[in-house]
């Protein structure tokens, strides 16, 4: 092979390291999603999910965005991100940052809502006197 196609390869060990760091990161993003599932053993939306639940995914989200984003500028830091290979790597790397930015707040929004359900069917924060009725 020739020194300027060399220079353009990735070292082995700097391959190796890449892709077992994208092993790891596949695992936990794998782990989550078996332990963010929010529907019930039916496939359904539980009426009241758990508050407490959701925030706990939302936070465990924002970390592993955390992670992904730290990923990505890292290798973007890298001399071999700059190749062919090295850019189709960094714009997958950009666009799982992108997404993964998105779980958190999605998770958090879904705890309001769900904080929301559960205070309206609370009997304390029923209207009085709407039916004619007391309560």
């Amino acid at each position: 092979m020739n020194s300027a196609a060399q220079r353009k390869l990735m070292p082995r060990d700097a391959t190796l390291h890449l892709v077992g760091a994208l092993d790891d990161m596949k695992a936990k993003l794998l782990d989550a999603a078996e332990q963010w599932q929010v529907l019930d053993e039916t496939g359904h939306v539980p009426a009241t999910p758990s508050c407490a639940d959701l925030l706990q995914h939302a936070a465990d989200a924002q970390a592993l965005c955390r992670d992904v984003v730290r990923m990505t500028a890292e290798f973007a830091r890298t001399v071999h991100s700059t190749n062919r290979a090295g850019s189709a790597v960094r714009t997958h790397l950009a666009t799982a940052a992108t997404t993964s930015s998105h779980a958190a707040p999605h998770f958090a929004e879904a705890a309001e809502t769900a904080l929301s359900l559960s205070r309206s069917a609370s009997p304390t924060d029923r209207p009085t006197g709407t039916t004619g009725k007391t309560a």
